[in-house]
């Protein structure tokens, strides 16, 4: 079902949106329809699992860690991440949700994960890499929500989420630059790391515009801006960021068209296992959709291990 369907087939569906697009915030799930209750669920849902699973994505670069003080800059990270799950579990469970079902019960094939969170880090290079690069394509994401979302509760628990955010981001840039001056070995790591995240960053936007088949998040202003939009809003402050640096990145800044565009034609293939992108070998956006449902290799496993494992037991 469209968007337009539903503005056509239910009046109070077309009602809500032209109230939401006057800059009309809902305060309560009475005041929602049911089409408009899915697309905010289905949004705070993802959320809340992108925020968990950055548990066992951090936690191996905790035990490589050099020293103490960059274990608890990961630690802390890890911490900051779970605060702001916790923040959507408080606005879930007014809508039915059951917060231990949801982190201990859920089948980990059910989990709505990225791509870009569903490989461990090796190392605390990665991991600042990761900060750097990933948590500022989330913190678009969130930053986003946070202006545009129509729902107002979830708009204002973002400030918090945000704020923290902002340490992610500029701890990331601080130890990039730290490890690419550090020694020839750092900068060979940190361009390794960067090489593999890039093309996983880009691709956390999701699909190109004009592939975007339903458009109900825009309709009913959960978010303000298109895949396309924030996309190009991450590539003007990465990109400069790197070439500000010497780190080499798949994407410039075209002057013909005055924005910054991508080096390949997405999507490419992935070698999991060497964590290598063939930027020759295109792959159809169909395997690209099952790749994404499917998830990694290290996806399940991960997830597994919230369920089973005594944290903290080994990290230290």
């Amino acid at each position: 079902m469209t968007s337009q369907t539903v503005e056509r087939d239910d009046p109070r569906e077309a009602a809500l949106r032209e109230r939401v697009r006057a800059g009309y915030q809902l305060e309560d799930p009475t005041q929602m329809t049911p089409r408009y209750r899915d697309v905010l669920v289905n949004t705070m849902h993802i959320a809340a699992d992108l925020e968990v699973v950055t548990l066992p994505t951090y936690s191996p670069a905790i035990r490589t860690a050099p020293t103490l003080d960059d274990k608890i800059a990961i630690a802390s990270a890890c911490q900051d991440e779970l605060g702001h799950a916790q923040v959507m579990y408080r606005l879930l469970e007014e809508f039915g949700y059951d917060t231990h079902h949801f982190l201990f019960e859920r089948d980990p094939h059910e989990w709505r994960t990225f791509q870009m969170l569903e490989f461990p880090h090796e190392d605390y290079i990665e991991s600042v890499v990761s900060m750097c690069y990933g948590d500022r394509a989330g913190y678009i994401t969130t930053v986003d929500l946070e202006e545009n979302c129509s729902f107002a509760p979830f708009a204002r628990s973002l400030r918090k989420v945000n704020f923290e955010e902002t340490f992610h981001v500029g701890h990331g840039e601080r130890w990039v630059r730290f490890f690419w001056n550090l020694n020839e070995r750092s900068r060979q790591r940190v361009q390794e790391a960067v090489s593999f995240y890039f093309p996983l960053c880009a691709a956390w936007f999701g699909v190109p515009d004009e592939m975007k088949k339903r458009t109900d998040q825009l309709a009913y202003k959960i978010r303000g801006a298109t895949n396309d939009q924030m996309r190009q809003k991450w590539l003007s402050q990465v990109v400069p960021f790197s070439e500000s640096i010497g780190i080499q990145v798949p994407a410039h800044f075209d002057e013909e068209s005055g924005r910054y565009v991508l080096d390949y034609e997405p999507p490419i293939h992935l070698d999991e296992k060497t964590r290598t992108w063939d930027y020759d070998r295109r792959i159809t956006w169909e395997e690209q959709f099952r790749i994404w449902k499917k998830g990694s290799r290290h996806k399940v496993p991960s997830i597994s291990r919230l369920h089973h494992e005594v944290w903290g037991d080994d990290l230290w």
